[in-house]
């Protein structure tokens, strides 16, 4: 946080500093995560239902935290501890504070959907003129916020901030903080209400925003939607949409690949393309245009801007796969979103329109009648076709009558695709994040089609299936392994050099496959490792707490094994691709989000959940049978391990390819299938045992 010391934190958010040192130490960003503690930065304690987060103030403070807002002091700490009765509070009052301190615009941004389009399309407009801060990823509530506010600075011109609810009074709060001198309202929707009741109630709660926004702060609201065109206010009120009571209104919109128009307003007339699908992109257009033109910006910077948008996550990313064109929007859904995206799938040119949709949650008590209200519409808009799967989502495919097909399981509707679509589809796949179609999106990336159809290519035959080790084969866990241990045998006062990093590697080995030889437990892996180090070392330290710090850090960073982004790259969309590891699953899965990769893959198996390891023919059964169309002839596993790779695909009946990254002698008793020394081999290999 630019120019304010540790004494001026405890000061803006009322609290009592205790611990010896500079308290004049300038300060950096808020975090709640000491995973992502940089030098600097402020870490604020937070009690979980699962962690505490006072329990690891010492390992921010090692990884250079200048202060901590916690409710206690935990014992022994000298270190500047900032405390407070409540740590959410301070957090509220810190960046109320130092959000006053900068004189610029800040866009504030809400609604029950489009908020993250709207917040992407406007910031591309912005930056046009502006050096722009904007929200990143989910940090949209009352713990995210605060932390995008604390990484304002003086270069920075403007602030497009996002701000989510999902109950009464949070909308406050935000708006405390961030301050908007603009307020942008996408819609008022079918979110959220099984904590805000009904439109009424969700409308009350978003404009809490306006109660301390001057009179002279425009508002820039959806004048297609009744209840924000209707609600009176004390501000400027500025409508956007296509009807012609708009004040910025769409006119000649042409969908295809891309959503063409006319921005309008008053005189001002400006043509643009708009790279997405769906109408919602529109109102996100019109957004910001009129949020480009209150800052004074010209039809050109409007123009560009608008193209320059990309879309982030999994809303309308749109791709083409066996002669139909596939729309992935299965970042969230309610029933607004997905007749906005019913609206823009019947306006592009197909042999047929095809819906693929999941449950859209918390919409409270009407949940039924709200799914079955959505496929009575799809009906009436003569969608051709439409797919479900999920415990409300079989109202969809009910309303949708002849045309409607429900499946019980989302594997039962991946193996029945190959057989119901058809060259020239045009496909909308679109359900909340918590029901995980986007499993179903990467299946459509894979599937062959025989002909036009109905006659579909088996899902077991659309591709073959390749098993693919995490550690050492995509991510090189040698240098993650020694960064993380060196980093948490610092945290403990433990001296640690090359040799110590390397016998860990050594005794790290030789737990693992005293575990695939059924001879110690996971848990006795992962804490005796720690043990035998540590008493080698002659340090009497804690080993279970060793154990914890070591798999945060392990987990919060990736290194590739040279050539693998280029391998997914070129297998991506040509083979069925499955993560199988013996990784502990909160460690993995915060390797795979730091790599971004998690994306490649169908499905991804990880030991800890799947409930038995590698090589353990009961791993790869358990994993088979949740791929839909699993054909052993057809499936190809790669790893490095001979014992854990190897053994365990020889086990599972599937063939095998040895990764040798290393260098390692080979073992008579366990005979790989193939060899590559270099992952650049392995899409020929491929092409010569499918082919």
């Amino acid at each position: 946080m630019e120019n304010m010391t540790v004494r001026d934190v405890a000061a803006a958010c009322g609290g009592v500093l205790h611990g010896t040192a500079d308290s004049h130490a300038q300060t950096g960003r808020i975090t709640v995560d000491t995973r992502t503690v940089e030098p600097g930065d402020i870490f604020a304690a937070f009690r979980g239902e699962r962690v505490d987060g006072h329990d690891f103030i010492g390992a921010a403070f090692e990884r250079g935290a200048s202060c901590c807002i916690a409710e206690r002091v935990p014992e022994g700490e000298r270190r500047p501890v900032i405390v407070v009765p409540n740590v959410q509070s301070a957090l509220e009052a810190l960046a109320a504070e130092y959000r006053s301190r900068f004189d610029l615009p800040v866009v504030g941004i809400t609604g029950s959907v489009g908020k993250t389009t709207a917040k992407e399309m406007i910031s591309a407009v912005m930056e046009q003129r502006f050096r722009l801060l904007k929200t990143e990823g989910n940090l949209n509530n009352q713990i995210g916020v605060p932390m995008m506010l604390s990484r304002l600075n003086s270069e920075h011109r403007a602030a497009v901030i996002e701000m989510g609810i999902s109950g009464f009074g949070e909308m406050r709060a935000l708006a405390r903080m961030v301050q908007p001198t603009i307020a942008v309202y996408t819609n008022i929707g079918h979110a959220h209400l099984e904590f805000l009741h009904d439109l009424d109630g969700v409308l009350r709660a978003k404009t809490e925003m306006l109660e301390t926004m001057p009179e002279t702060a425009p508002v820039v609201v959806n004048g297609d939607d009744e209840k924000l065109f209707s609600f009176p206010c004390r501000q400027r009120k500025i409508t956007f949409g296509y009807g012609a009571h708009c004040d910025i209104r769409a006119e000649n919109v042409e969908v295809g690949k891309d959503i063409c128009c006319d921005i309008v307003c008053g005189l001002r007339r400006i043509p643009v393309r708009i790279p997405a699908f769906g109408r919602h992109h529109v109102y996100a257009a019109l957004a910001a245009a009129a949020v480009g033109m209150l800052l004074g910006l010209d039809d050109r910077e409007i123009q560009n801007g608008i193209s320059a948008f990309r879309n982030v996550g999994r809303r309308g990313d749109r791709f083409e796969t066996a002669g139909m064109l596939v729309v992935d929007d299965t970042y969230n859904a309610n029933p607004d979103s997905v007749s906005n995206g019913i609206d823009t799938l019947v306006q592009m040119k197909a042999t047929r329109h095809i819906c693929i949709l999941g449950d859209m949650l918390e919409l409270g008590d009407d949940s039924r009648k709200m799914h079955y209200d959505v496929g009575a519409y799809a009906r009436q808009k003569g969608i051709d076709l439409v797919l479900t799967s999920g415990v409300f989502a079989e109202e969809m495919s009910r309303a949708a009558g002849e045309h409607g097909l429900h499946f019980e399981t989302r594997e039962q509707l991946i193996e029945a695709l190959p057989g119901l679509l058809k060259k020239g589809d045009c496909i909308l796949v679109k359900a909340s994040k918590g029901s995980h179609f986007e499993t179903v999106s990467a299946a459509l990336r894979t599937i062959r089609l025989d002909g036009n159809g109905p006659k579909g290519v088996p899902a077991s035959k659309a591709a073959p299936s390749i098993l693919m080790d995490l550690d050492d084969t995509i991510l090189d866990f040698r240098k993650a392994e020694h960064r993380a241990l060196a980093r948490s045998l610092e945290t403990l006062g433990v001296p640690c050099d090359e040799t110590v990093l390397n016998r860990y590697s050594v005794i790290n080995l030789q737990h693992w496959e005293r575990l695939e030889n059924g001879e110690i437990t996971r848990d006795r892996v992962l804490v005796g490792r720690f043990e035998q180090l540590l008493r080698e070392l002659g340090e009497e330290k804690d080993a279970a707490l060793l154990r914890d710090i070591y798999e945060r850090n392990l987990s919060e960073g990736h290194f590739f094994v040279d050539g693998a982004v280029e391998l997914l790259d070129a297998l991506y969309g040509r083979y069925r691709l499955f993560l199988v590891s013996n990784g502990t699953y909160s460690v993995q899965q915060g390797r795979l989000s730091s790599a971004g990769i998690a994306g490649y893959f169908e499905n991804i198996f990880i030991s800890e959940r799947i409930g038995a390891n590698k090589p353990d023919q009961a791993f790869f059964e358990r994993c088979f049978e949740q791929i839909p169309g699993f054909d052993r002839e057809r499936c190809l596993l790669i790893g490095d391990s001979l014992t854990s790779d190897i053994r365990g695909g020889m086990n599972a009946g599937v063939r095998t390819c040895w990764f040798n990254l290393r260098g390692n002698p080979e073992r008579k008793d366990i005979v790989p299938d193939y060899r590559i020394s270099a992952l650049s081999e392995l899409p020929e290999l491929l092409e010569r045992i499918f082919t």
